[in-house]
């Protein structure tokens, strides 16, 4: 069941073959430096396409990131194009970076910042660790990969890739599953009004002795507040558990466990 005044929508994040993750605390309508010049501009991009997301900007315009292998199994690169008008043709593709992903684990979550500045959030082949990568401007420079998520937290991939929820104003709401002790627990970061991205929230493992997984369906109530249903990671495909802000922003409320349609906000 759906409670009234709910506005549901989908998830925008894409999992490509495997994982992603992100970096940085600012969104690309609030931080100008640390940027670097696209490497390459190109019509086809070099190697073959492992993954991809198209992700559809306020402007109307969509833009495609994906993940590229090149000549050797280690060398996979992140890529993007972007429709020159509205269901228009597409641009010329553009490395995003020249640094290497995890081509082991090859994720990929992106969105689209209120401004219509790129978000993406990946692996990197070297550390392992989430990073994001985003546009200062709309069709603007990336920024370098910074690591994203609490602290020096690992992240247990099994658990689902970064899911990004946009809302009705625009901004973005993030959900990950991070390990900082011994239980791996669910954790939220949303988006100022500013486009700023804010500090990590632990919603913690769940209601049930089986930890939760990245959500499965994200909705925002007519006030602004957020609800998450997410799996019990471990459990059979009937168990789910939700989660809502008693504020837009926070805090949170606690976990409740629910059947499969059983959610009332989900």
């Amino acid at each position: 069941m759906r409670g009234k005044g709910v506005r549901r929508a989908a998830a925008l994040a894409l999992a490509c073959a495997v994982m992603v993750g992100a970096g940085g605390l600012l969104a690309p309508s609030a931080q100008a430096a640390g940027t670097t010049t696209r490497q390459q501009s190109t019509a086809t991009p070099v190697g073959t396409e492992v993954g991809s997301v198209s992700v559809t900007r306020p402007d109307g315009t969509v833009a495609q990131i994906g993940d590229f292998q090149g000549s050797s199994y280690t060398s996979l690169y992140l890529w993007s194009r972007t429709q020159l008008v509205p269901g228009g043709p597409y641009g010329d593709w553009q490395q995003v970076s020249s640094v290497g992903l995890n081509f082991q684990n090859p994720v990929l979550s992106a969105a689209a910042d209120a401004d219509g500045g790129l978000e993406v959030f990946t692996d990197l082949y070297e550390t392992g660790s989430l990073v994001r990568i985003h546009q200062a401007t709309p069709n603007g420079a990336w920024s370098t990969p910074a690591a994203f998520g609490p602290g020096s937290a690992g992240i247990p991939r099994f658990f689902g890739y970064p899911v990004l929820f946009q809302k009705t104003d625009g901004t973005l709401a993030f959900f990950e599953v991070y390990q900082i002790g011994t239980v791996p627990e669910l954790y939220v970061n949303e988006q100022g009004s500013n486009g700023t991205w804010g500090g990590f929230t632990d919603l913690g493992a769940g209601p049930e002795p089986e930890s939760v997984g990245v959500p499965t369906s994200v909705t925002e109530a007519s006030n602004g507040t957020l609800t998450a249903v997410a799996h019990l990671w471990d459990a059979s495909s009937g168990y789910y558990a939700e989660i809502s802000e008693l504020a837009p922003g926070g805090p949170w409320g606690a976990w409740q466990s629910c059947a499969t349609d059983g959610c009332v906000n989900g």
